[in-house]
């Protein structure tokens, strides 16, 4: 990557940003380091790759852009520095004076297996024959020894990065939970929209659903009876979430539920459903007892349209739920 002088990357940069500026990708460092090796043209799995996520996403989400940069463009040495370094770097010094350690013993084997080739040349004495026969035992014991050695060593390697992988993953999770509802945060669903739409077939529907006038119930009752009622409703909307639905917080008092292989007229009865079973509760703040006035969302619901992008499908989304709130609250809207 950037093995260019200095006239070639103005060069490709002038090509790149362009690019960049017409797919309305934001300038972040991985996206210039992309849209760079993409205008050099030098890689052309990694252009087949960078159009292939354009057809299917529209534009280059968060996520995509990371993996992108870390598979293709990142060095070896650095895709695995910010992975559990103490543990790797003692598993590779290990690993290494295991390999040299073996190394080493074939080495003496094959110089065994020398001398004993040039003794029977020379000779066909039986004592000398069974004294190069016994040379070959005890050598080929040696590295028979070492080669178990090793394979235990290997093997011990691989459960102890099997189970790094494991953590890995788990710290990857980590970063798409909300850490105040325990529910997906904003990349986790992201991540989960952009890998549902590719399969969809006017049947994916997302719901924004936001706790109406937030700002005053944290100004009336305090910002921590504020967090309280966001993670009361959360868990109401587990409660009331389809199998097939998948939910997130995204900030503030706002959530977005995606319902799979449900059409418009479904979701709009469970998003009415969803809005009276909040407006009837009766929820009270467990630190003062107080009961709070009445607590209301605004729904706005929107079914994937043809070869609509995900973005489109969130702008539609967002477009109703501020006509539900421009309507008066606690209320639901959809295209009719």
């Amino acid at each position: 990557m950037f093995q260019h002088n200095i006239k070639q990357a103005n060069q490709l940069m002038r090509s790149a940003i362009p690019l960049m500026v017409k797919l309305d990708i934001p300038p972040t460092p991985y996206n210039y380091g992309i849209w760079y090796e993409y205008a050099s043209n030098k890689n052309p799995k990694f252009n087949q790759v960078v159009d292939r996520a354009l057809r299917r996403f529209g534009s280059l989400p968060a996520f995509v852009s990371q993996e992108l940069f870390n598979e293709f463009l990142l060095p070896e040495e650095f895709q695995h520095a910010h992975r559990q370094g103490s543990v790797l770097k003692s598993l590779t010094t290990n690993l290494e004076t295991d390999t040299s350690s073996i190394s080493s013993e074939l080495e003496r084997f094959n110089g065994t297996l020398r001398t004993a080739k040039a003794a029977l040349k020379n000779t066909s004495e039986p004592a000398q024959v069974e004294q190069v026969a016994l040379l070959l035992e005890r050598g080929a014991f040696k590295a028979n020894q070492a080669i178990e050695k090793f394979s235990s060593a290997l093997l011990s390697a691989q459960e102890e990065l099997a189970s790094l992988r494991s953590e890995l993953l788990d710290v990857k999770k980590n970063t798409e939970l909300d850490a105040m509802t325990l529910l997906a945060n904003e990349k986790g669903f992201e991540r989960s929209l952009f890998s549902l739409v590719p399969y969809a077939e006017d049947d994916l529907t997302l719901l924004l659903i936001d706790i109406d006038n937030l700002a005053e119930i944290n100004h009336e009752y305090g910002n921590k009876a504020g967090t309280s009622l966001i993670r009361y409703v959360a868990k109401l909307l587990v409660e009331l979430l389809p199998e097939n639905g998948f939910i997130a917080r995204l900030k503030g008092g706002r959530f977005a539920m995606l319902l799979s292989e449900t059409e418009l007229s479904v979701a709009s009865q469970l998003a009415e459903s969803i809005r009276n079973e909040v407006s009837i509760q009766k929820i009270r703040y467990k630190n003062t007892k107080v009961l709070l006035r009445q607590v209301t969302v605004s729904i706005g619901v929107a079914t994937l349209f043809g070869d609509e992008s995900p973005s489109e499908l969130v702008e539609r989304s967002q477009h109703y739920l501020l006509y539900a709130k421009r309507s008066g609250k606690n209320r639901i809207a959809h295209h009719e």
